[in-house]
């Protein structure tokens, strides 16, 4: 594949987005990650896809999870295949490599199909990402300071065979790319939540915790009608149980063309994954309502682990 600089139309894509970039030498935190959802509504499944790299320390690792239903912790959902520090391989091309743990990943069109497949005792998996619409650029913005990153949403179609069992995929995801220094006592709690409902209508709302306790909305898009534009400002609340779960949320935002959303979600299934040591990530099966759409989508409720563990302790005082 040609490395020269390719846009995609409109979408202001080029092959540079779907490479490795130059990571600043003395920063030892710098990583690289590429990471897809997949679900299954009627089976209350949700499925993560990620690879990632750590360039300066030679390091790589990630994998693929699967929640399904009331399963919740790492060691009790279908599949939690996760590697820890594993030794980059040489000459990694992000566009089209296989990596010993059994994830490849080949983009056949930048930044719009990737074809991605995974092979283990448990699960096979065969899935192709087809994108949507243009990605959320957010380098040095938001929740994503002295880091670049994509949002894109697309169409993911495909096939597991999960302990034997076969299993057809054809949902709206998102995907996501990220470079930059991420420190392993990140201390940021924050929301990620989605739903798409067709190429021509879709939301991202990425939020922030304030001192205040609320969720303010600090990045994130709207595509209504065909026309996209990026979140100016909002509120994500989120209604949680007795064991500070989330159950349901409700996002107030608007674009920056002054256009309102309201979005109301309804959590279906969840799992804990512990990406990072400093990232705790309860990964939420979502089914959301927004501008007369009933779909599914996610809400990634991400906090420090020690400021879940004080929390959660709190409530059971």
């Amino acid at each position: 594949m040609s490395g020269s600089i390719e846009l995609a139309d409109s979408w202001e894509i080029v092959v540079a987005d779907d490479v490795f970039h130059p990571a600043k030498p003395d920063e030892s935190a710098w990583v690289e990650t590429m990471w897809f959802a997949f679900m299954v509504p009627e089976r209350r499944l949700l499925g993560y896809f990620y690879p990632v790299f750590r360039l300066n320390q030679k390091l790589q690792y990630g994998g693929v999870r699967i929640g399904e239903g009331d399963a919740e912790l790492p060691w009790e959902i279908p599949i939690y295949h996760w590697e820890y520090y594993t030794p980059m391989q040489p000459d990694v091309d992000l566009r089209d490599f296989s990596l010993p743990g059994g994830m490849s990943v080949r983009c056949t069109s930048p930044g719009r199909r990737l074809e991605l497949s995974y092979r283990s005792e448990e699960l096979t998996l065969d899935l192709t990402f087809d994108a949507l619409m243009r990605p959320l650029r957010s380098e040095n913005t938001g929740p994503f300071t002295a880091n670049g990153h994509l949002d894109q949403p697309g169409r993911v179609t495909g096939e597991l065979v999960m302990h034997g069992e076969r299993i057809a995929v054809d949902c709206l995801a998102m995907r996501d790319r990220g470079w930059g220094p991420r420190r392993d006592n990140g201390k940021v709690q924050m929301g990620y939540a989605y739903a798409i409902a067709s190429d021509r209508s879709a939301f991202l709302s990425v939020s922030g915790t304030g001192r205040s306790g609320k969720d303010k909305v600090v990045s994130g898009f709207l595509m209504r009608d065909g026309v996209w534009a990026k979140m100016a400002s909002g509120e994500r609340v989120a209604t949680r149980d007795e064991r500070g779960r989330a159950i349901a949320f409700d996002i107030q935002a608007m674009d920056e063309l002054g256009r309102e959303l309201h979005a109301k979600g309804e959590v279906v299934s969840r799992w804990a994954s512990h990406t990072a040591p400093g990232m705790l990530v309860w990964a939420n099966l979502v089914r959301w309502s927004f501008d007369g759409h009933e779909v599914y989508g996610e809400d990634q409720d991400c906090w420090p682990p020690r400021k879940w563990r004080d929390y959660a302790r709190d409530l059971r005082r």
